[in-house]
Formats: C-alpha cells, sequence, structure tokens
C-alpha cells in the first residue's frame, strides 16, 4: 500500500479530495504469480481500468479502480516479470 498526501505526487487517478470521501491518496499494490490471468478476470468483470497494462520502471502493471473508488494496482509477482 502506498500513501500519497493529495498534493504531493502527480497521481491523476487519486481523485479530488473535496469531491472522494474515500482514503487520503490511497494506492493499493498487489503482486501476483497469476498476472496475466488476473487481468483477463478484471476484463471479464468489465472492471474499471484506469490504466491499462504498461510497463512502469521494470514491471507490468495495470492499475484499476475498486467497487469502493479506491485504485488498485496488479502487478506480476517475482517470478513473471
Amino acid at each position: 500500500m502506498q500513501l500519497h498526501a493529495w498534493d504531493v505526487h502527480d497521481h491523476q487517478h487519486l481523485g479530488d479530495p473535496n469531491s472522494k470521501p474515500f482514503g487520503n491518496g490511497v494506492l493499493l499494490w498487489f503482486q501476483t504469480d497469476e498476472f496475466d490471468d488476473a487481468v483477463a478476470r478484471a476484463r471479464e468483470l468489465n472492471a474499471e481500468i484506469l490504466e491499462d497494462v504498461h510497463i512502469n520502471g521494470r514491471q507490468r502493471e495495470i492499475w484499476l479502480r475498486d467497487r469502493d473508488g479506491y485504485v488498485v494496482v496488479a502487478a506480476p509477482g517475482a517470478g513473471d516479470i
């Protein structure tokens, strides 16, 4: 989990603190050894995809919004880069 003050980092998906009742710059990161399967399930469930699969540094990741409005980032586990 990463916590960001609203005005410190430029993460467009954190939202607006004046209109979002949840979190204070909360970003949840999950690593999974079944990354491609997790991406496929997100698509099947019509998850709100904020940023599709892309490379960030040296790893792939996908950014989603959960049902409560939090930003969730999924990335491959150490063995699946």
